[in-house]
Order: C-alpha cells, then structure tokens, then sequence
C-alpha cells in the first residue's frame, strides 16, 4: 500500500536495480534510458534523484549491498554525462556519495567498487569548469577530500597501479585547476605519483645519471634544429599508464599546468637525478613551450649547495642534449646565473657549474648575435667597479664562453675592450669574427700586438689579423708601422714579413728576411717599390698612397672603399692616382701632382665637373700670370680624371691663352672678378656683341637641328631652299 504513495523518483531509480545480492549488478538499460529522460527534463528533479541517491546508498551501505553501490555509482556516472550542463546541482551529493562509499569498511576493498568509483570521478573531472574550481571553496574542499582518500586506498589498501595512475589523468582533465592556489597541489601531488610509477616500471630513468657530456661531443656546434631523440610523445603505447599519465600533464598548451608539472619534475629529479628521464620528458612537451622547463629550473636556485649543483647540472645536460629548444630567452637565462655566481655565500663548486652553464648555454645558436651578446653581457659587469671582488669568477666565465664559440662571431670592438681581462689574448682572438668596421679597431689591435710580451705571440698574431682581415689589415698595419725608425720593435718586423707572404711578393719577402735579420728599417724607397707594381700587388694604390702621405692619420676605410673590399676583393675604383698629370696640362707645360690632387670625394658625372669647374676656374689674372711666368699664383683644385665637357673647357682656356700671347702683349681684357669693367673700345664692344650673337644663334640652330651661319659682311641670308633639300616635317614647318 505504501508504493502508491512513493514519488515518481524514487520509483525510477529504485526500477534500475536488479534484484539479488550479487556484488556484479549493472542496472537495467531500458528503465535507466527513461531515469535519464525524467531527469533532464527539469532540474529540480535531478535534484530530487542526486538526494534520494545519497540516501539510498547510505542504507544500502549499512546493509551490505555491495551489487547495489555498484549499481549507484554507473547510474551518477550516467547521469553526470548526460547531465553535465546542470552539473553543479548534484556534483556535490556525489561526491559525498563516494566519499562515504571508499571510507567504509563494508565494501571490503572491492576493486570493482574503487574501479565505479574512479569512473564516475573521472567523468566528473572531464567536465567541471574553471568557476566551479575557483568560486565554490566548499565544493573544492570536498573534492580534495576524496582525491586525497582515492590516493590512500589505491596506494595502501587496493594496491592498483593501475587505479592509481587513472585517477592521476582523471585530475590532468580538470580545467583551470591549476589557477587555484588551495587545489593546485592536488596537480603536483598527480605529477609526482605519475613519475614515481614510470620510473618503478622503467628502472633506467631511476639511477643517477649527471654526466653532461653523454655521448655528445663537445667540441659540437650545436643548432636549434638536432636530430629527433626518443620522446614521451613518441610511445603510443596503451598498456602503460604512467606514460599516458604523463603525457597528460607535460603534453600540453597550458601554460600553468605545464609550470607546475615541470616544478615537480624538478622535485623528482633532485631526489634521484637522472639526465634521460629530464629530456625524455622534455621531448613530449610542445616545442615551443621547452623553453619554460630552463626558466623554471633556473628559478628554482636556492642557497643550498648541493641542490643548486644538481639543478645547475641537469640543466647543463639539456641544453648540451640533442632536446630541439626554441625561443630560448639567452640574456635572461645568462643574467640569472650571473646573479647566482655573485650572491652572498655562494661555494666555489656552485660558481664553477654555473660557468659551465654559461658555456653551455652558448654551445646552441639562437640568434645571430648571441655570442657577441653574451660577451657584452660579461664587459659590462667586469667594467663596474662594484663587481672587484667577482673578477676572477667574470674572467672564468669569460674563458668557458670562449671554449664554447667554434664558429668566429665576436665583433672586433668588444673583443678590445676585453682584451685587458684576458690572460690569452691570441687564443681568444679565434673567436672575432672577420668583418670590421673601420680602420680605428684595428689600428688599436696592432697596438695590442705591440704590447704582448712573446714574440712568438705577435708573430702569430699578426699573421692571423692579415688572414682574418685580409686588406684592411694589410694597409692599416702599414699605416701603424710606417713612421717606425731606428730601433723598431720586433713587431715591426714580423708585420713585413707577413705582409711579404700575404702579397706573395719573393723580393719582398727576402728584403724583410734580410731587414730583420740586420735590425734595419725599410727605407721609403723601399716600399714604395713593393707598391709600385699594380698587376703583381692590387693593394699598389692605396699602399702608395699611406707611403707618401706624410699624415699618419690617413684611414684606411677611406682607402679601401676607394678599391678594396675588407676581404681583399676588387671593389669599383673611382680614382686613378696611377699618372696624377694625365690630361691635366696648360699651354702644353707639366703641372705638378698637387695642382691636380684629386680631393677625397672626386665628383662622379659630368654635371657635377662642371658645377666644380665653374667655382673653380682659374681667373684671367691667374691666366696671365701662367703665361708670362709659367706658374698660376695659386693652383686651382681640378680632377685628373675629367669628363669630356671638363676638356673641352681646358682646351678653350688654352686657346684664349694662345689668342693672349698673340701679338696682344698689353690687352685690354678686362677681369670678369673686378668690379668696374672700363677702357673698353668700341671694336671690343662690337666684337662682344657679335660673340652673343654667335652663341644665341648656335644655340638655336642645336635646337633646330638646321645650321645657323652668321655673316659677318652683312645681314643677306639666302633662302634656305637653295642650300639644302627639306626631308622632314620639320623642316617644312620654316619653309611655309
């Protein structure tokens, strides 16, 4: 009688039991297809349902009925599935029904039980969202609850690897669990159960392994792109659950969960340091984001010695792995450990690894200028005095990170500045790359080569400069060891020798044997013989040049974008200072080489000769004066080298000299310069007329393409039909 009065509910979930007290019930499709029909119609009955569920197992509980829990715990785990919209209105009667069904006794560690349980948790954690974790604090108090008693009676009581490694994936799903301080650990806790297990199951990852070098050479220069090592992304494998487990922590784009999966990384990996089992997880994490494992660790020094040394090691061995890491921040990482080297009671074995690190760190290319960045980095604390006391750590530093550059890429400017912090200069000088920017670094290189102390070394030295800079070297050390006389360093020396052997020049090369052998310095005659010969030294020009002039401060840039790259190539030349007279003569006489000087930017066009000719003419006066004594009163600054238009002006100049000297001793030509132009005839003036004239018509007839004769009897012309047949409309166009 009493059914008749039992709510529809209670009816519906009391119809999915089937009867006996087996403990494998599974509960009847068709009426719990209509359970789960009743419940998503409305959410008050779902409430109903989830609350009658509590209830039910609480009794079936104290009875014993094991087959009922199970049957309880499929139909939350249906319910929460098909439900999962309206999840916060029964998540919580869940809960507390598993709570309740793993912390008594009755059930006797029944695994199918536990295995219900974990699946109806899982399903739960697939489909909770970031606000419920977050804003609910009663919610996540009972969900740490359970996990925490989940943990316990998969480790102690069930004993299943299986259960447990389940319920640690079932925790990776949970969205946004890692931006709740007070539930977080829940995700560190997963993490380290999961590495523990893998290492039990694969028992190399758990010996300790440190050693840097592997099987990798050293002496590699290594890329951002290496060859694909075994990864955890690699195994496909289903039946092993740790590696499933951890690619659901480590496998992912979320950048939180991904910090606090690899901070208990570290946390393994301090207890039992291994090199394998850092960079096999590393190759499951999405490329892009390995960059985080190195930030991590670096952050995670702490004062204790051994701790530091481990961690500083470990991350030795990955950025020596063939692990491919890109976006790697290089200064910031450098920095980090720069600070570690120079903090308060830090042992000498910690500033030591972090030197290696240093190192290291440069063995991989991430940009084009990282090396040259890095040694800035190291220049800029050894130049504050504040930084005294850690010089001998900076100056190790200084000589791991140059063992570690194998490909030349230091620039020249930051290699002299630290040229007084290193005990090697020649071996550090492998490391400088060959291109330069001016003459100045280098004439500051040679006199660093002055100052070494062995011979051998500068020998060598200057050897190597003239083969890593080639012709820039080669005139700028000329310039450097030109004003050298009696009593000449042996550097002296050793410069023309190995300027000899550069130029291949055997006369060269003997007299440089013999000028050393004697101590005796090379006359200038000397020189400028070896620089004499263009075909059999291409540097003769610019060579000639720093030999004559009597200012040492030439530079050599200058010279070298006249015709030689820095490499030694051929350049296009745009001057000739071969023969300095040629085509530059007045009235048939030589003139000396510094009338024409050509300045140091020799104009290029036509238009630009005569735009300089035009301010730079000579004067009448000027003529007159090279007439009568054969040299001007100051020489005008002209090209060697002029255009056509440029000659044809100096021909006119020379004709009007001519025309001077012609039986007009005392002409009146008046110096366009002076300001009164007076005494002029009128034959003068008339000729002066006539010469306008001339030019106008000239002008006019290019214009016209017809040629204009002016008559100088009278002003009859003759028709133009007579003289010449019109071919074109043009012509037809005066005709008319």
């Amino acid at each position: 009688m009493g059914l008749l009065f039992t709510p529809k509910h209670q009816k519906l979930v009391n119809q999915c039991y089937p009867s006996g007290r087996t403990t494998d019930k599974k509960p009847k499709s068709s009426e719990t297809s209509y359970l789960l029909y009743y419940v998503n119609s409305r959410r008050t009955k779902l409430e109903k349902v989830s609350t009658f569920l509590a209830r039910k197992s609480t009794a079936d509980l104290n009875h014993r009925r094991i087959g009922n829990i199970s049957v309880t715990l499929e139909l939350m785990d249906k319910i929460v599935n098909h439900c999962k919209e309206n999840l916060n209105v029964f998540v919580r009667d869940f809960l507390q029904i598993m709570t309740k069904v793993l912390s008594n006794n009755n059930v006797n560690n029944d695994i199918g039980v536990v295995g219900n349980a974990e699946q109806t948790f899982g399903s739960i954690c697939r489909h909770l969202d970031g606000a419920m974790c977050n804003g609910d604090a009663e919610f996540m108090k009972s969900f740490q609850l359970f996990v925490d008693l989940y943990w316990q009676v998969a480790t102690d009581r069930v004993r299943d690897d299986k259960l447990l490694l389940k319920g640690c994936t079932d925790i990776s799903t949970v969205a946004n669990l890692s931006l709740n301080p007070q539930a977080n650990r829940l995700l560190s806790q997963a993490v380290e159960l999961s590495l523990k297990k893998f290492q039990e199951k694969h028992s190399q990852y758990i010996t300790e392994s440190l050693d840097t070098a592997g099987g990798l050479p050293v002496t590699k220069r290594l890329t951002r792109t290496q060859t694909h090592a075994l990864g955890l992304d690699d195994i496909m494998s289903n039946d092993d659950l740790s590696i499933e487990a951890l690619r659901s922590f480590f496998n992912t784009s979320e950048t939180d969960k991904l910090t606090l999966s690899i901070k208990a990384l570290l946390k393994v990996l301090l207890k039992t340091p291994n090199k394998s089992l850092l960079q096999f997880i590393c190759n499951g994490i999405p490329v892009q984001l390995r960059y985080i494992v190195i930030l991590i660790f670096i952050r995670q020094l702490n004062t204790d010695s051994q701790q530091a040394v481990i961690t500083l090691k470990l991350i030795s061995s990955l950025l020596v792995s063939e692990v491919s890491i890109v976006g790697l921040s290089v200064l910031d990482v450098m920095r980090r450990v720069l600070n570690t080297q120079m903090a308060e009671g830090v042992s000498q074995e910690v500033c030591d690894q972090c030197a290696i690190v240093i190192g290291n760190l440069n063995r991989k290319t991430y940009y084009r200028d990282q090396t040259s960045d890095m040694f800035s980095e190291i220049l800029i604390r050894l130049k504050d005095d504040r930084n005294s006391r850690f010089s001998s750590i900076l100056r190790r530093d200084l000589q791991e990170l140059a063992s570690s550059t194998f490909r030349p890429s230091l620039n020249l400017e930051t290699y002299l500045e630290l040229t007084p912090f290193i005990d090697e200069p020649f071996k550090f000088f492998e490391t400088v790359s060959d291109s330069v920017n001016g003459s100045f670094s280098l004439s500051k290189l040679f006199h660093v080569i002055d100052t070494l102390k062995a011979a051998d070394d500068q020998h060598r030295f200057i050897d190597a400069a003239l083969k890593k800079f080639r012709g820039v070297a080669l005139l700028a050390g000329l310039r450097h060891y030109l004003n050298y006389g009696e009593g000449a360093k042996e550097c002296y020396y050793f410069y023309h020798l190995a300027a000899a052997n550069f130029l291949e020049l055997t006369d060269y090369q003997s007299q440089a044997k013999l000028n050393y052998t004697n101590q005796t310095p090379f006359a200038q005659k000397d020189l400028l013989q070896y620089y004499s010969d263009g075909g059999r030294n291409k540097y003769s020009e610019k060579g000639k040049r720093i030999i004559l002039s009597k200012e040492t401060n030439i530079s050599t840039t200058d010279l070298m974008s006249n015709g030689f790259s820095a490499s030694g190539g051929k350049t296009e030349e745009t001057h000739n200072f071969s023969n300095a007279t040629d085509g530059a003569t007045l009235d048939s006489s030589p003139v000396p080489y510094d009338l024409y000087r050509v300045p140091k930017l020799a104009l290029q066009s036509d238009a630009r000769s005569l735009k300089t000719l035009r301010h730079l003419s000579p004067k009448v006066k000027d003529l007159k004066a090279l007439q009568s004594n054969g040299t001007p009163t100051h020489p005008p600054t002209l090209t060697t080298r002029g255009s056509q238009s440029v000659k044809s002006h100096i021909t006119n100049i020379t004709f009007l000299l001519s025309e001077l000297g012609d039986d007009i001793p005392d002409s009146n030509i008046q110096d366009p310069d002076e300001e009164e132009v007076i005494g002029l005839e009128k034959s003068d003036l008339a000729r002066s007329e006539s010469l306008k004239l001339l030019n106008i018509a000239s002008k006019g007839a290019k214009r016209l393409s017809i040629p204009v004769r002016l008559q100088e009897d009278g002003d009859e012309f003759k028709d133009a039909h007579e003289d010449f047949q019109i071919t074109s409309t043009r012509g037809k166009i005066f005709t008319a």
